[in-house]
Parts: C-alpha cells; structure tokens; sequence
C-alpha cells in the first residue's frame, strides 16, 4: 500500500507563512541549509544565557508565537534582510524547540515536500535524561527522517553531538508515543524524562507529548506547555487512572514511530479524548490559564 503523504506536502493554519510565502521559498529546500537558516534566525531562550546573549525585554514574549506568519513578522521588525542572512543572537526571535520545528517545517511545506513536526524527547542535552523535545520530520527519499534545527555548529560543539543534524537517529530522539510504550514496558525511569532546566519529571510529561505529538500528526501544532484532555488530569505527584493509561497505550501502539497520514487522522478521528478542545490550558505564565481557540 502506497504511503499518504500529501497532506504532509500543504501548511497547516500555523505553518503557513503568509505575508512572507516568497521569502521563504528562498531558503532552498536542502535539510543542511534548513538548519542553518533557521538556526540562523531563532534562539532559544535558555540557550541564549549559555552564550551570554541577554534576552530584550522586548522578546519576552517570543516563545509564545506560534504561526510562522507571526514569527517571521518578529523576525523582519528586528533585521529586515533576507531570511537566509544570519542574524546577531541578541537581534533573533527568542522561540523554544517548537518554533524550529514549525519554522523548519513551513520552508519544507512551502517547496511541496512532505514535514511535520514531532513532539517527543532528546537523549542529546543531559546525558541520562530524556529532555522534553520538538523536532521536523521530513520525507528523504521513500524514508522519514528527523531534523533538528535548534543543533547549530555552536550546538553541536556544545553537546558533542555526533551525528548530523539533518539525520537525528531515533535512538537520540524519541517520539513520545513510543516513549510512552518504554515507561509502561519499564524500559525508562519516567523521572529520568522531562525538562530538567526547570525539574519537571514523570509518566505526566509523556502523556501531554503523547497528545501533542497526535495533534501535530494532523497538523495542529500547539505549544508545550498546552494542555487538554486526559493531560488536565494528571501532574506532578497525581497518578494516571488505569482505564486511561490503557487507552494511551492502544494510541501510542499506533502512533509511535512513522505513522502515515491516513493513519494518523483515522488515530485522531477515533480517539476524541486526543483531539484539541475549543478551550486549552495554557501553563506558559505559571497558569493554568484558559485560552480560546479563535480559529481564522
């Protein structure tokens, strides 16, 4: 059976680029070059203090964006050049792991090749630790492959990594269904995954990812730190019912690993506990605050 891929070739409503659609589509659709575009415009803003770049008060709010049009809007206020040209750290947009993914994915989508974004966890920042992580998965050939665009040379020197950033093996990042199926197999301490920085740690972070991660499947690519559903029931120190620790392994059985579309919208169609609410929590400011989803 042929692979659905198509839907995977089109902008979701927040990868679309808008307003800067032939900008973008000067970026050449070459993964190494991707990651140096990109890389070349975002920061992260935990990352920024590493290399001694103060973030402007004018940026606090950066991480919030969450459609490319508005990022790249921010982008062209703070250094109008083409989106190729790399920018000083202090004059880049400060977005999390999520804005690269959906930043890598739109130039991909805006030249018609397949990419989505996958929400799961980096082996790659904390030795030991499972590091809650948004990376772009692409189309390469007849195979899926996983590109990080945060893992600029300076990143790549800083971590060790040793592998290419355009080519991340699943070893190092794992999508968080199958994440999900190694802590309930007992493969992985859950407070050895998280996001360490902050010291949050448990199966609970798994469970949101694993939400996240079906949302971004069918192209609905919210925030961390977004929550619905079954992840409003469960936290630090609050155990997941049985009945739904069940129902997440029968989703995470499906999804984890290279799910195609077909696949992945029949998972979401079924499931209704997995698709995003009208009404989302948002823990970005310390929350939780409700937020309403006002669709264009």
């Amino acid at each position: 059976m042929m692979e659905h891929l198509d839907p995977y070739r089109s902008h979701s409503r927040w990868s679309d680029p808008g307003r800067w659609s032939s900008r973008l589509a000067a970026i050449p659709p070459e993964p190494a070059t991707i990651v140096r575009a990109v890389s070349g415009l975002l920061l992260h803003p935990f990352i920024a203090p590493m290399r001694g770049v103060e973030i402007p008060p004018a940026a606090i709010d950066d991480r919030a964006l969450r459609s490319v049009e508005s990022i790249l809007d921010r982008v062209h206020a703070r250094d109008p050049r083409p989106l190729a040209a790399e920018r000083p750290s202090a004059h880049r947009v400060f977005c999390v792991c999520a804005g690269f993914a959906r930043l890598a994915a739109s130039v991909f989508r805006t030249h018609a090749i397949p990419a989505r974004c996958r929400v799961g966890f980096a082996a790659y920042f904390n030795p030991g630790f499972l590091e809650d992580h948004w990376v772009c998965e692409y189309r390469h050939g007849g195979d899926w492959r996983l590109l990080d665009a945060q893992l600029d040379d300076a990143a790549v020197r800083e971590l060790g990594v040793d592998f290419a950033p355009t080519d991340v093996p699943r070893t190092q990042f794992v999508d968080a269904s199958t994440t999900w199926r190694r802590v309930r197999a007992g493969e992985v301490d859950p407070m050895k995954v998280g996001l360490s920085p902050v010291g949050l740690a448990g199966s609970w972070m798994v469970v949101g990812n694993v939400l996240r991660d079906a949302a971004a499947l069918n192209k609905e690519e919210m925030l961390p730190w977004e929550a619905w559903s079954v992840a409003l029931q469960c936290g630090p120190g609050k155990e997941l019912a049985p009945e739904w620790a069940e129902r997440l392994d029968a989703v995470a059985t499906l999804l984890g690993g290279t799910p195609d579309a077909a696949l992945a919208e029949r998972v979401y169609r079924e499931h209704d506990w997995l698709r995003v609410t009208p009404t989302i929590v948002s823990y970005l400011a310390g929350g939780p605050v409700e937020v309403t989803d006002e669709r264009p």
